[in-house]
């Protein structure tokens, strides 16, 4: 993934002002390349790793990361894009809790805020901390050794192995990573002989790894909506699962989750860029762009409109800007 800052200096833009748009984007490297492309063809020059450092009347000043250089870029019109702050109404509730120091509320796998009774988070105001899966790595152990002989086979792990990719599900990232299909290799030894049983040193060092495939939850629409999603189909289901509970076994305690843990399942993300162009990254490793990427962006942009009215709205203002162009009076 190509990760970074990076700022865009259009003269050409705003007659003799500069237009100076700041942001921050994450896609995939082909999709930077053609981008930072289309934006040369343009005449849009990027600077990528740069840092904002403060904005003036009549310019900017940054810092490149790669030199520690401190430049003064002069400008017309800054637009920023590299998020927000966070509400007064949310902050004054992470201090209420003890959560004063973050940038945002912390839940747990289930989107309940931490430290705070029936209290849930969704959306860009909270992040989800993902339980490692080393702090509970000997009582994961102890459950699975069930005739308490110090030792695992493959038949005592995979009794617990469905709750434990349900739990902690960087450790099915941190196989897929590996290009692991499934826990066999860990019965294993460094030879590459399949052993019969395992002990529990061997078992924390197989999976000693995986928590550093625990990565947050990027601030989009598509996760919030998935989020509301989850918790609306949770509380229709509280009074069922407080006799069936359907999620994974509790491995400090006995008994069960009530509920499945929340999982996100990223559907793509696009970026328009202009000119009718737009690039994609979708499922799959599957990346797309160009003029065609614009209209399937169009396509999905109005399927996820929540009525009709409102797709024959956004269709209709499309039409008219193809026909008479944009009306840039009331930008």
């Amino acid at each position: 993934m190509a990760i970074g800052s990076f700022f865009i200096r259009a003269s050409r833009v705003l007659n003799s002002s500069n237009f100076l748009l700041l942001c921050t984007l994450r896609f995939d490297e082909r999709i930077s390349s053609f981008a930072e492309q289309k934006f040369m063809r343009d005449g849009i020059e990027v600077q990528t790793g740069c840092r904002v450092l403060s904005v003036k009347d009549k310019d900017i000043t940054v810092k490149v990361k790669s030199t520690g250089e401190l430049c003064s870029v002069p400008h017309g019109l800054v637009v920023w894009s590299t998020g927000i702050s966070t509400l007064p109404v949310v902050r004054d509730f992470m201090q209420e809790i003890g959560q004063a120091k973050r940038h945002v509320l912390a839940t747990d796998e289930w989107l309940r805020v931490k430290e705070c009774e029936d209290v849930y988070a969704i959306g860009d105001c909270s992040s989800i901390t993902q339980r490692k899966i080393m702090d509970d790595i000997t009582a994961i152990f102890e459950a699975a050794d069930k005739n308490k002989s110090g030792a695992l086979t493959i038949e005592d792990f995979q009794e617990v192995m469905d709750d434990i990719v349900l739990r902690y599900p960087q450790v099915e990232h941190y196989l897929k990573q590996k290009h692991v299909r499934d826990f066999t290799t860990l019965w294993k030894d460094l030879q590459g002989k399949e052993c019969k049983e395992i002990d529990i040193e061997s078992f924390k060092l197989a999976l000693s790894h995986a928590d550093s495939q625990v990565k947050s939850l990027p601030a989009t629409a598509q996760v919030a909506a998935q989020q509301g999603a989850y918790l609306a189909r949770c509380f229709n289901r509280r009074d069922h699962v407080e006799e069936h509970p359907e999620g994974p076994r509790r491995f400090r305690k006995s008994g069960r989750h009530k509920f499945l843990p929340f999982r996100y399942r990223h559907l793509g993300q696009f970026a328009p860029l202009g000119g009718e162009q737009a690039a994609a990254e979708l499922p799959g490793d599957w990346v797309s762009m160009g003029h065609s990427t614009q209209w399937l962006w169009y396509s999905v942009y109005a399927s996820k409109q929540v009525s009709w009215r409102t797709r024959v709205l956004v269709v209709s203002d499309w039409t008219r800007r193809f026909i008479f162009g944009r009306d840039s009076s009331r930008v």
